[in-house]
């Protein structure tokens, strides 16, 4: 039994069992697009399944105000809630539901937004995270489950009346808890304007495709616009160093080439997407560690961090160049990957898995303590 005062599950296994049936998620959309989406029963196994990971978010984050975060938890989180998008919107270009455009548009805003954290936080530049950025994640996850749900149904008298709840439920959830706690709830004004504009639309023209290529777009731009404080502000303290080193370029780089060439492969070559999978899924986690190791003073290097990202761009690049054998170099750029991240979680699993806060509360609970010594005597 747990502790008194503890709970029976920490947030950080929620989050690790949020990560572990992510593939799942993506195959069912696979298996639905491959039979049609109208009244499939694996599209309405790939929604519920979403729901649920999108439901642990809030879970996870819940246990962790409650009981304390930690530094792994801090780490987790927002890895799990990048591959949980990127485990959604992949099949969506792969299948056509939504421009292939949009969806790379999406992740290179994602990896060049993390490749400029690690710098900012090599100089101790702190920007303070926007709402807006916060609320981009609701943004993603809400198009996730808006998206497979309209060509499920592909009825306005279904699709309307679940919009209208969509967009008044947050509002009564918000007031209820105004009145029951006097907390207001900011979030909830956010999902309902956002579900409201998804409603005004389809009420316009109910075209599910239309509605669907729009929420895209829509997602696409709040993504951006969530970011525009690290890209404009945080870019002018960053050049107005002049410090700007080669460690930053080939982050920078790397940050724009990969997301854009594992979608360019995507679409453009019968590769795999198992391998791109991979590789989109183990590069966005890395970036999150490479944050921490960046705010520690513990960055990799130049070499070893351009060696990974511009060779996975490279065999990228060669499998656009080489159709027939686009797998082949898609399956090597993933093995990279492996090699390179699995060596970069490896030279700070000390502070991934808070081993140094660990030891140090150690080192204080076991300290003999030392009795103040009595002043001097007259």
């Amino acid at each position: 039994m747990p502790a008194p005062g503890r709970p029976w599950i920490t947030a950080n296994q929620v989050t690790l069992a949020r990560l572990i049936p992510m593939p799942l998620l993506s195959w069912l959309i696979y298996k639905g697009g491959e039979t049609g989406y109208k009244d499939n029963p694996y599209m309405w196994s790939a929604l519920i399944a979403g729901i649920i990971l999108g439901c642990t978010d809030w879970v996870d984050g819940m246990l962790a105000r409650k009981y304390g975060p930690t530094v792994l938890g801090g780490l987790l989180d927002p890895i799990a809630d990048k591959v949980f998008v990127a485990f959604a919107y992949m099949p969506f270009a792969s299948l056509g539901l939504v421009p292939a455009w949009a969806c790379a548009l999406m992740f290179v805003r994602e990896f060049f937004v993390t490749a400029l954290r690690s710098a900012y936080e090599q100089r101790d530049l702190t920007l303070k995270t926007s709402y807006l950025a916060k609320a981009k994640t609701w943004t993603q996850m809400q198009g996730i489950g808006v998206m497979l749900l309209f060509p499920l149904v592909d009825n306005p008298r279904v699709i309307l009346p679940i919009m209208i709840v969509g967009t008044a439920l947050p509002l009564v959830a918000m007031l209820g808890l105004w009145v029951a706690k006097k907390k207001f709830w900011r979030g909830a004004i956010w999902m309902s304007a956002s579900v409201g504009a998804i409603l005004a639309l389809y009420a316009w023209d109910d075209d599910t495709m239309l509605s669907v290529r729009m929420i895209m777009i829509g997602v696409v731009g709040i993504t951006w616009l969530s970011g525009f404080d690290y890209v404009l502000i945080g870019w002018r303290e960053l050049r107005g160093r002049a410090d700007f080193s080669r460690s930053d370029f080939v982050r920078i780089v790397g940050s724009l080439t990969v997301p854009s060439l594992v979608f360019a492969v995507l679409v453009e070559t019968p590769c795999a997407v198992w391998p791109l999978f991979a590789i989109l899924s183990l590069e966005l986690s890395v970036g999150g560690l490479d944050n921490l190791l960046s705010h520690h003073k513990r960055a990799t290097q130049a070499l070893a961090w351009g060696s990974r990202v511009l060779g996975i761009s490279a065999l990228l690049g060669a499998a656009l160049l080489l159709p027939a054998y686009a797998t082949w170099f898609a399956i090597a750029a993933a093995v990279a990957s492996v090699i390179g991240v699995s060596a970069e979680f490896w030279r700070g699993r000390d502070y991934f898995m808070d081993k140094r806060i660990r030891d140090k509360a150690l080192r204080d609970a076991t300290a003999p303590v030392v009795a103040p010594m009595a002043p001097p005597s007259d």
